[in-house]
This record gives C-alpha cells, sequence and structure tokens, in this order.
C-alpha cells in the first residue's frame, strides 16, 4: 500500500526562490549573463520548454528515421526476400503498389534484409532504450538534468551519423548501433521531466509538459513528411546524417539556455521568479525508498499504461509505413501523407489536452483528478475505437487512413494524464519515477516481433490491432481506478543505507 497525504506544508512554505528574491532582485535581464536574444523572451521557462521540444523533436528524428528509410534501404526484387511479401489477407490495391515502390526511391532496394531480420533491427534500439530509461531518471537527479539530456542526445546524434557505415557492414552491426543508440537516450526523457519539475508552475505543468513533449510529434511529423523527399532527392543515408547533424546543433543551444535550477537562470525577471516560487521546492535524495515506491499501487498502473502505449506508438509510427503499404495498398507517398497529417493532429491535439487541463484546474471547474480521469478517459475511447475500426473498416482505404489518424491524435492525451504522474506524486523524485515508467517501454521491442509473428501466422494485420486496443483499453481502465494526484508521503523520505526502521526518516 502506498500511503496519501494531502499537499504537504512545505508546498506552501516559502521556497529557496522567494527566500532568494530579495537577495537577486538586482539580477534580471539586464544581467551580464543574459545573451541579447534572450532579454525578449516572454518568458524563461517557455524557452525551456520550447528547447524541451525541440530536444523531443530531434530524439525522434534520430529514432524514427529508420521506420521509413527501411523500406528503401531492403531490396525488394530479390526472390527469396521475405521483407515485403504481402500478407495472405493483404487488400487486392496492395498488389499494385509492389513495384511502384522501387519507382519512389532512388536510393532503396541496396539491402536484402528479411522481415525477421527487419524486426530485429527496428526493435534493437528499444532493448537499450529499455536498460538506460529506467536508470536515467535517477542519473539525472545526481549528474545534473541538463547535462545528462545534452550528453544523452549528443551522443545519439553522433551514432546516426554511424547508421549508414554500418548497415553496409551487417544487418547486426546496424542492430548493434541502434542498440547502443537506444542506450544513450534512454535517460533523455527522465532528465527532461527533473528539468520541468523544477520549471514549470503548477497551474501551468500541463501546459508546459505538452509543450516539450509535443515535441515526439513534431519529431515524427518531419520524419514521415520530409523522409521520403530526401531518400528520393537525396538516398536514405541522409535520414540519418540528417538527425544526427540536428542532435549536435541543438545540444549547445541546450546547454546555453537551460538551467537546472531556475533561480541560477541570469535572465529571470521578478515577475517569473515570484511565480515559480510558488513551485514545490525540489529537494535532492541521496537515497530512494524503493520499497515504499515498489509497494505504491498507484503508480504501478501507470507503468502497464506506458506499455500499452508504446505498443500503440510502435504501431502507428514504427509500423504505420509497412501496414499501410503491404496492408491497405498505400504508395509509400501516400502513406507518408496519411502519417504526417497524424503527427500533425497529434501535435494540435497535445496543445489543446494541455490547455484544457490547465483550464479546468485553474478555473476549479474539475478537480485535478477528475480532469487527469477525463482527459485520459477520452483519449483512450478514441484510441480504442480508432483501432478496433480499422479492423472493421477492412480495405476501405479511406476510413482506415481516418481512423489511423484519430487513433494518433487521441493517444496525445496521454501526455496530460499518467504521463504528469511522476510530479503529481513525488516531485523530489520525478525524474527516478519518468525512468521507471520507461518499464513499459518494453513493448518497444516486443511489439514489431509479435505483430510480425501475427500478420505471417494470420495473413493480415487485423489481430494485432485488435490486441493493441485490448491493451490500452485493459491498462487504461486499471489506471483510472486507481488514480491519485496527492503527493505521496515519501517524497520527503530519506532511506539511510545499513540501518533498519529507526534508521529511515522524513526529512
Amino acid at each position: 500500500m502506498c500511503p496519501e497525504q494531502v499537499q504537504h506544508q512545505q508546498w506552501h512554505e516559502s521556497s529557496p526562490l522567494e527566500q532568494g528574491s530579495t537577495a537577486r532582485s538586482d539580477v534580471d535581464i539586464d544581467s551580464p549573463g543574459c545573451s541579447s536574444w534572450q532579454k525578449y523572451m516572454p518568458g524563461m521557462r517557455y524557452g525551456v520548454a520550447v528547447l524541451g521540444l525541440l530536444g523531443c523533436m530531434v530524439d525522434y528524428l534520430v529514432r524514427f528515421g529508420l521506420s521509413v528509410a527501411i523500406v528503401a534501404m531492403a531490396n525488394t526484387t530479390n526472390s527469396h526476400n521475405t521483407s515485403h511479401q504481402l500478407p495472405t489477407g493483404a487488400c487486392p490495391t496492395a498488389h499494385n503498389t509492389t513495384q511502384e515502390d522501387g519507382k519512389e526511391f532512388n536510393g532503396g532496394g541496396d539491402f536484402d534484409w528479411s522481415m525477421e531480420q527487419q524486426g530485429v533491427i527496428l526493435g534493437t534500439f528499444f532493448w537499450g532504450y529499455f536498460i538506460t530509461k529506467t536508470t536515467g531518471g535517477r542519473i539525472s537527479e545526481l549528474v545534473g538534468a541538463r547535462e545528462t539530456m545534452a550528453v544523452s542526445l549528443a551522443l545519439s546524434g553522433v551514432l546516426s551519423l554511424l547508421c549508414p557505415l554500418a548497415a553496409q557492414i551487417h544487418p547486426m552491426a546496424l542492430a548493434a548501433v541502434r542498440f547502443m543508440m537506444g542506450l544513450m537516450q534512454g535517460p533523455s526523457f527522465p532528465a527532461l521531466y527533473t528539468v520541468l519539475a523544477s520549471w514549470a508552475p503548477p497551474e501551468e505543468l500541463a501546459t508546459m509538459v505538452t509543450i516539450a513533449l509535443s515535441g515526439m510529434s513534431v519529431g515524427s511529423l518531419v520524419v514521415m513528411s520530409t523522409s521520403e523527399l530526401i531518400v528520393e532527392n537525396f538516398g536514405w543515408k541522409w535520414v540519418f546524417y540528417g538527425g544526427g547533424i540536428l542532435a549536435l546543433l541543438w545540444t549547445p543551444l541546450w546547454l546555453g539556455f537551460v538551467t537546472n535550477n531556475p533561480k541560477d537562470h541570469p535572465c529571470m525577471t521578478d515577475h517569473e521568479r515570484d511565480l515559480l516560487a510558488h513551485n514545490p521546492e525540489i529537494h535532492l535524495k541521496r537515497h530512494v525508498p524503493w520499497r515504499r515506491l515498489l509497494q505504491c499501487y498507484r503508480f504501478l498502473p501507470c507503468i502497464l499504461t506506458e506499455f500499452a502505449s508504446s505498443w500503440v506508438s510502435n504501431q502507428t509510427t514504427t509500423e504505420g509505413p509497412v501496414f499501410l503499404k503491404n496492408q491497405i495498398g498505400l504508395t509509400m507517398y501516400e502513406a507518408s501523407i496519411v502519417l504526417t497529417v497524424g503527427q500533425c493532429c497529434s501535435w494540435c491535439g497535445a496543445f489543446m489536452f494541455g490547455r484544457v487541463s490547465d483550464t479546468l484546474t485553474k478555473r476549479e471547474i474539475t478537480s485535478k483528478l477528475n480532469t487527469r480521469r477525463i482527459l485520459h478517459a477520452a483519449g483512450m475511447s478514441i484510441v480504442v475505437m480508432g483501432l478496433w475500426g480499422i479492423v472493421w473498416a477492412g480495405c476501405i482505404k479511406y476510413l482506415v487512413c481516418t481512423l489511423l489518424v484519430l487513433v494518433m491524435a487521441g493517444s496525445s492525451a496521454a501526455l496530460c494524464s499518467y504521463t504528469l504522474a511522476p510530479m503529481d506524486l513525488a516531485p523530489n523524485f520525478a525524474g527516478t519515477l519518468s525512468g521507471l515508467l520507461g518499464i513499459g517501454n518494453i513493448s518497444g521491442f516486443l511489439a514489431p516481433i509479435i505483430t510480425s509473428q501475427i500478420v505471417e501466422k494470420t495473413g493480415s494485420w487485423a489481430w494485432s490491432l485488435v490486441l493493441g486496443g485490448g491493451l490500452y483499453l485493459s491498462t487504461g481502465l486499471l489506471y483510472l481506478a486507481t488514480i491519485t494526484t496527492e503527493v505521496q508521503d515519501w517524497n520527503d523520505y530519506e532511506e539511510i543505507p545499513d540501518g533498519d526502521s529507526e534508521h529511515q526518516h522524513y526529512v
């Protein structure tokens, strides 16, 4: 059981920001340490959120560029290659597009990779991602969230530049590079959570988090909208080169603008300092109360919900191009348009859900708890009905495409529900909890393997869509039944090593 309690008294006590505002009143936008372009920012906190958005975008560029590029990389002409063989239950129009794809990509068809090999290459990223995301939150809390995220994406960019060379050597060499890329990217999102926990005022939490995390949709949008053009005009290698270069360009911007603690930023105005003074004071803890955390039945369903969300994301983003081409019969150009529209709707949906969430709570229309419930229930309904509706739609491609777009838009509601749990339940351990949410990303490497097996054995994608909807519904209902937004008492709990209960205390 995980004890709950109302907002802690210290949340309402004077924080270091309030205590230091007088001493730092002379540090404003005219500070010598403030760059000229930073002086015109409407608020430093939104500058941090926008840079977080760009970081998430870069993260997804290097992560999912392979999902589109691999269609051009795999050879479609060798008879013994099963990578592009159509499922037995594929729509009739799918047979008409098989030969066209070779004309769509001037730089593809270099590698004779089977569908199993492609599944491994696509999935190995998530093997590494799973390992370090679960621990990355704690690393960011101890080492520094700003620095952790910068190193994470910079090294990911370097590895993205190495992907074309690895692919030329051997498919397993590419898989190894993707595995290392996953290892490097794992800590990035937990580190971003740690930064936002300090920079987001309580009444703007959902808005700032959705601004930053909407970069995932932007990254997927850029991948889907530009990869086909890049492959056609420059070759598939530039899908990897482009993402790698952008990652290396983003890193100095992040390091130059962001600080781990808002009060250390040279461009903070008195108004914004006062606004952030109402933030819960974040105390770095030397030790995590693992026993209390792991017994918290309020948090564990969030991990399962992340599992289902990651599974559905795989079906729409990672497997989406192959599904639309091999099952429905769209050309890669048409599939890229559908997925681009879907990512646009997901991006807009993230802003809409975030704004609605903060408006409902700020105006006290609904409690924070009920706001989380309402938004997750709405998004869950859209996702589940969309996935199952695609099965019902069969080969009506326009209906399938519309429903797929709705699924992608509905998924963005999760940014205002269980993904806020780390900051709702224990802001002192927001990075750690965010990292533990990464356990759910195990579906990132299970889903491609299981999906390929389902498609091969059943001859259709239908049962994989049914499974995805079932996972999303069951985990969502469990989350709705156990959700709380009250800060847990172990948020201020210090566990001293080599001691028993009498050496464990609250601080």
